[in-house]
């Protein structure tokens, strides 16, 4: 995420957060301004922390961590054709187990 939209989005929701609090809530204005500095300071480290490319960081994780899985070492998000991915990158909305072995129902 790029610096400049990082500060656009953290002010929105700052102001967001203060108008939630302020005028919906009917906070005094002092806790209104510390939930909307504090809201806002959270939504900037979570942005800052996201980087520029979440599965890509998400990938280097994944092979760091690989010895702590209990099959081999991927060398990639969908490493192998014939297994699953290492992450769902779609919800399943219809309730299928993505774990689930194929001669079994789920």
């Amino acid at each position: 995420m790029s610096a400049i939209r990082l500060v656009l989005l953290t002010g929105a929701a700052t102001a967001g957060s203060f108008g939630l609090f302020y005028l919906w809530l009917r906070s005094p204005l002092v806790l209104a301004l510390l939930g909307a500095a504090l809201f806002g300071t959270a939504f900037m480290m979570v942005g800052a922390s996201l980087g520029d490319d979440p599965l890509a960081a998400d990938e280097a994780w994944r092979l760091e961590a690989g010895d702590l899985a209990t099959d081999a070492q991927a060398s990639s998000i969908v490493a192998d054709p014939n297994h699953p991915p290492l992450a769902p990158l779609a919800s399943h909305g219809d309730g299928s187990d993505v774990d689930a072995a194929p001669d079994r129902p789920a």
